[in-house]
């Protein structure tokens, strides 16, 4: 006797899209990080969790996850992540 598992639906657009939205609001605590950036050095900044775990840009916050922007990596928060600057802000001073 054999027995399927149950298929599970994937998510329309709507769905993800609010997930997304009730995930990023959950990460917006400032807290105070210390960021190994790139070129060696290592600043103390002021970032919401979203910032810190790679989600938003540390300059402009924007998201990731949108598609309009590229992202590039900026530095690292030892045993968070990587953290990430959009490319309209990687040019600019924090």
């Amino acid at each position: 006797m054999s027995v399927e598992p149950e298929r599970i639906r994937a998510l329309d657009g709507a769905t993800k899209q609010l997930l997304w939205d009730r995930m990023i609001s959950s990460k917006q605590t400032v807290s105070t990080y210390a960021v190994m950036l790139d070129g060696g050095t290592l600043e103390t900044m002021e970032l919401s969790a979203a910032q810190a775990e790679g989600f938003e840009c540390l300059t402009c916050k924007a998201q990731c996850s949108t598609g309009a922007e590229a992202f590039v990596p900026v530095g690292r928060i030892p045993s968070v992540g990587s953290v990430f600057q959009c490319v309209a802000c990687s040019g600019g001073a924090r």
